[in-house]
């Protein structure tokens, strides 16, 4: 039920005066997903009248639409600093902040959306929805009776409550909304599919199945019903079925811990001892990992500008092949906190492993503005440099790296100033020199194992 990238009353605002074109025509962009030029348009009326509340709404729809979902809510929170009135900026931020998993937040805006509108239906189902995603059932079902009072055919409110009653394990009841639901619309996927869960909670394997066939059928890449279709050949006991179910539901939701939990309980009842050993392993890699990004997630809401909440969740994703995400929770983390070096070096690295090198340059480029006299910043920027054959931006760096690290060296000479002047040197091809500040300061510290590492690295390069 999350509404993802869409909001149902995007066109609601219409407005009379000189400005009505470009709003039709931003609003007209963001329907054909054009979003560069929806930004453009709004920047362009935001110029002309920097507290225009539907322009600040439009451009913080566009942030979230291009996944960006924290200056986004700047966007809206101004929108309804200028207009507490303002509906429906209540409305987009309820499913922004739902979409974030900031329930509680979600939860309260959703509610004044309903509080300033009572009378709009709308809002009172957004309201319902809200609830649901944040596993408030008992609110959810009264707000969806709400709706249903005032139109007893309304097929979403309908289907929301039907889904609320089955998470109450209400099935008798929910089994009855949903058939109303299917009287409305017979052919609806999702109140076929809430059919379908409730018919294999009561072991009416046959009525199950036959329903989740319908909606794979019209919908194959339908993830949850293929996940259900598994489910219910696994308590028809058909568990060659429902291994082959189970694996195309891991071709649309790969990351699913359940998924493989189930799957490993198929092999072992197909006497797959070894397989199912090794899945119910994955099963269990997979969970650390949702329970450790829900306890992050979790602290991020409670501490949004923390800057290593960020990072973590960065190195999470990454570790599990989440490019995207990995990528934007580093950025995330730099927007926490600009003067956080490690920030940088976080994202800078994640470019360099993804051979993206120009980027990486451009976050060290940021990195020395931010940090002009760290050294080693700036001799990773020069070595990027190198490694794109722009030597001359290298040897300039380099020059300034050395400069500052044999000033440090002069003024203070403690042994974090010789090591960062040893990678210049290794950075200009001066192996020997760089050995040489090594060893010296191995022979303070002969265990060091980062010194060591360092020693290994030059000679290699030496060699």
């Amino acid at each position: 039920m999350t509404i993802k990238y869409w909001l149902p009353w995007l066109l609601l605002i219409s407005l009379t005066s000189p400005k009505a074109d470009l709003f039709q025509q931003a609003e007209q962009a963001i329907v054909e997903k054009n979003l560069n030029l929806a930004f453009t348009l709004y920047k362009n009326i935001l110029d002309q009248d920097p507290t225009s509340v539907p322009a600040i709404r439009g451009m913080g729809l566009v942030l979230w639409m291009d996944n960006r979902p924290k200056e986004a809510i700047i966007c809206y929170e101004r929108a309804v600093e200028i207009n507490p009135n303002f509906v429906v900026a209540y409305a987009d931020l309820s499913v922004i902040l739902s979409d974030q998993k900031q329930h509680q937040q979600a939860v309260a805006y959703a509610k004044r959306a309903v509080q300033l509108s009572p009378n709009t239906l709308t809002w009172r189902l957004n309201y319902a929805d809200i609830l649901w995603q944040a596993e408030r059932y008992s609110q959810a079902a009264e707000q969806y009776r709400l709706v249903i009072a005032e139109d007893k055919d309304h097929l979403p409110a309908n289907i929301g409550l039907g889904s609320s009653l089955i998470s109450l394990g209400q099935l008798d009841r929910a089994l009855t909304i949903i058939n109303r639901a299917l009287t409305i619309d017979p052919d609806h996927l999702h109140a076929r599919y809430n059919q379908a869960v409730i018919y294999t909670k009561q072991g009416q394997i046959d009525l199950a199945l036959s329903n989740l066939q319908f909606v794979l059928s019209r919908d194959a890449d339908h993830a949850k019903a293929q996940f259900e279709l598994g489910f219910a050949y696994q308590q028809g006991k058909q568990f060659h079925q429902a291994v082959e179910a189970y694996h195309r539901a891991l071709t649309l939701m790969p990351k699913d811990p359940s998924i493989y939990y189930n799957l490993a309980h198929c092999h072992a009842r197909l006497g797959k001892t070894k397989l199912a050993k090794e899945t119910h392993a994955k099963a269990k890699q997979l969970q650390e990992f949702q329970n450790d990004l829900a306890e992050t997630q979790a602290y991020l809401q409670q501490y949004p500008n923390e800057v290593k909440g960020y990072l973590h969740l960065g190195e999470l994703y990454l570790q599990h092949n989440q490019f995207d995400l990995a990528e934007r929770n580093y950025k995330l983390a730099i927007q926490a906190n600009a003067n956080y070096l490690p920030a940088y070096q976080s994202l800078a690295d994640f470019y360099i492993q993804q051979k993206a090198l120009e980027k990486a340059t451009h976050v060290y480029l940021k990195a020395v503005q931010h940090f002009p006299q760290e050294v080693q910043t700036r001799v990773m920027l020069s070595l990027l440099y190198k490694e794109q054959n722009d030597f001359q931006a290298a040897k300039t760096h380099l020059k300034i790296a050395e400069t500052q690290a044999q000033e440090l060296v002069e003024e203070r000479g403690k042994a974090e100033d010789l090591e960062k002047l040893s990678f210049v040197y290794y950075a200009q091809g001066r192996y020997a020199e760089a050995e040489s500040l090594l060893l010296n300061l191995l022979s303070a510290a002969p265990q060091n194992t980062d010194y060591l590492n360092q020693l290994e690295t030059v000679r290699a390069a030496n060699n």
